[in-house]
């Protein structure tokens, strides 16, 4: 029995092989028939881009580089268009978003600072408006509790002569200084009158002592009032440029050189201490004129500001002022075109 099994066992084994013997060449036969198909296939592209080739070559470059870009500006319209929602997107991440949220708390935090610091301000101005007292002095606080016109300002510029430690507001500085315009030229036709001459030049010498304690007194509590100190960047300067161009002219009077090259230099050395004098004069004039104020307590003293009315009633007296000044000026430049011209037409 085990040998007939066995048998059929190896017959069956041998039929096996023989099927597959006979398989093996059909699959020769149809990879032989898809290499063929392959080798045809390449030979057809081949053909047509040869065609493709000597077409390019007949048609004109320039036709085909213009397709080219025809079809590549769509192309990069679309790219950039891309890239720029990538940009959107990228720029709507969370981190962006945490930031853009900090920079605008921080705006709103700065926005609401300066209201707070404005209310407080305005609190301020209030509480000093009610209580005059908390101003430099009581006799401050009077003159513009009672008065507070250009006149009493002018009064109370004299009454303080002789203090260098307070404020003084615009409005009262400007008021003085048209007032005592008129005050002065009234002075000086009152001197005209008197026939004593020994009687005018007293009265002249003192008027001039008293306008320059009045002048120094107001011009500084005004540098204090705009918060600059009078000596260090006004006042020093301008003595000391004062005194050396005094002196230069002095020895220019007395003592003129025989060499006339030391002529031309104490000249030269006189005209630079007077351009020094007079930038230091206008800077002062400048400074304690238009400087604004500060409308808080500073180191020397309480605010002196009353309110903006006064404020623009001080830029009005100003403008008179210099208005006056610049026709003076121009009065006297005249004359003395007037004068040098007659004395040529009389050569």
């Amino acid at each position: 029995m085990v040998s007939k099994k066995t048998t059929a066992s190896k017959l069956k084994a041998s039929e096996n092989k023989t099927d597959a013997s006979v398989a093996e060449p059909k699959k020769k036969v149809s990879s032989s028939k898809s290499a063929a198909a392959k080798t045809s296939a390449v030979s057809k592209t081949n053909a047509k881009k040869a065609t493709t080739k000597q077409l390019v070559t007949e048609t004109n470059n320039v036709d085909v580089v213009g397709e080219v870009l025809s079809v590549k500006s769509p192309n990069n319209a679309k790219k950039s268009s891309r890239s720029a929602k990538a940009v959107e997107v990228k720029a709507e991440t969370p981190a962006a978003v945490e930031k853009s949220k900090k920079t605008v708390s921080a705006t709103t935090k700065r926005s609401s600072v300066k209201e707070n610091a404005k209310i407080a301000e305005a609190k301020k101005f209030a509480e000093m408006k009610e209580h005059p007292v908390d101003i430099d002095t009581i006799d401050e606080a009077c003159t513009q509790g009672c008065c507070g016109g250009a006149w009493c300002s002018w009064l109370h510029a004299y009454k303080n002569m002789f203090n260098f430690k307070g404020r003084t507001s615009r409005y009262e500085f400007w008021s003085f200084m048209l007032i005592n315009i008129f005050v002065l030229l009234l002075f000086s036709l009152g001197l005209e009158f008197i026939t004593s001459s020994m009687l005018s030049t007293v009265f002249g010498v003192v008027i001039y002592l008293i306008q320059i304690m009045v002048y120094l007194s107001i011009f500084t509590r005004r540098l204090h009032d705009a918060g600059y100190s009078a000596w260090k960047g006004f006042f020093r300067p301008l003595l000391i440029s004062w005194v050396l161009t005094f002196a230069s002219a002095f020895y220019i009077a007395l003592y003129t050189p025989t060499n006339p090259y030391a002529l031309q230099l104490s000249l030269l050395v006189a005209a630079v201490f007077l351009i020094t004098y007079g930038y230091y004069c206008i800077k002062t004039f400048i400074a304690a004129g238009f400087f604004e104020e500060e409308r808080n307590a500073n180191v020397y003293g309480a605010a002196s500001f009353i309110d903006d009315a006064h404020k623009m009633r001080g830029l009005r007296y100003a403008s008179i002022y210099l208005l006056i000044i610049i026709f003076g000026y121009l009065i006297s430049l005249s004359s003395v075109v007037y004068s040098t011209l007659q004395e040529l037409y009389a050569y």
